[in-house]
């Protein structure tokens, strides 16, 4: 009978009352790695080199088990800003787990919305993570969203087709236009109301999206609407009275107070 393959479980986390704590094993073995004598007889530029491809990895690895205690200790060998091979940094990984404990620690530490090798900071992974909180915080620092316009509408018009709300809401917290514009021109709400779908509108509607944006071919979320009833009820008086154009609603919010999220 062939034995059970035996498990080394030295490095998962243990976790009391929701605080990651240690025993020897791990803490042996995390102080050789800090120590660095398994770089002993190596030339000093490939020990560098070692060092800032391993190093991040590990951090990363104790952002995922929340353990503060290991990061601290990791942090103190390498840039908060280093990433691993795809440059995939600490605060990459907080972000898009939702750790707002953690994202404020790294902040705190010096952490920048670097750009890894996808393409994608820091706060873009929060907004994919629905993470409303960390994506408030994130905002409030002045962060910004790395990506084209079109592809920020894109990304949106399909969360609108899958009815995806509180991706929707994490991409208007972030203070992106909610009018942004594919490459047809076409907007989220555009598309909510090619699909009729009265709840999807009321929600963009609560989150600063307008049915004013013309798209490539003339015609705005309203003109799209003219014959739902029901649709253009959601869109009276403000659009229809008050704010005709997108410039009237502009001059409309800074004379109100803001839209609430």
């Amino acid at each position: 009978m062939q034995k059970p393959a035996v498990v080394n479980t030295s490095f998962k986390p243990i976790i009391v009352n929701r605080v990651v704590v240690r025993d020897k094993v791990f803490l042996h073995r995390l102080g050789k790695v800090l120590k660095l004598k398994w770089l002993l007889g190596k030339e000093v530029q490939i020990r560098r080199s070692l060092v800032d491809r391993i190093i991040p990895c590990f951090a990363c690895v104790a952002v995922e088990n929340n353990d503060f205690f290991s990061l601290s200790a990791l942090l103190e060998k390498m840039d908060v800003n280093c990433g691993t091979y795809d440059d995939v940094t600490p605060l990459h990984t907080a972000c898009e787990l939702g750790n707002l404990d953690m994202i404020k620690f790294l902040l705190a530490k010096g952490a920048s919305l670097k750009v890894n090798r996808f393409g994608h900071c820091p706060f873009y992974m929060a907004i994919k993570s629905r993470c409303c909180h960390a994506v408030k915080l994130l905002h409030m620092k002045e962060a910004t969203v790395n990506l084209h316009p079109v592809r920020i509408a894109m990304e949106m018009i399909q969360a609108v087709q899958k009815r995806d709300y509180p991706l929707l809401r994490a991409w208007a917290l972030s203070g992106v236009d909610m009018d942004t514009k594919d490459y047809d021109g076409r907007t989220v709400m555009h598309e909510a109301v090619y699909l009729k779908d009265k709840s999807m509108i009321t929600k963009l509607l609560e989150y600063g999206a307008t049915p004013l944006e013309k798209d490539v071919w003339g015609q705005t979320a309203m003109d799209n609407a003219r014959n739902e009833t029901a649709i253009m009820g959601l869109f009276d008086p403000l659009f229809t009275v008050c704010c005709p154009t997108k410039e009237d609603y502009l001059l409309y919010k800074a004379n109100h107070r803001q839209i609430k999220k």
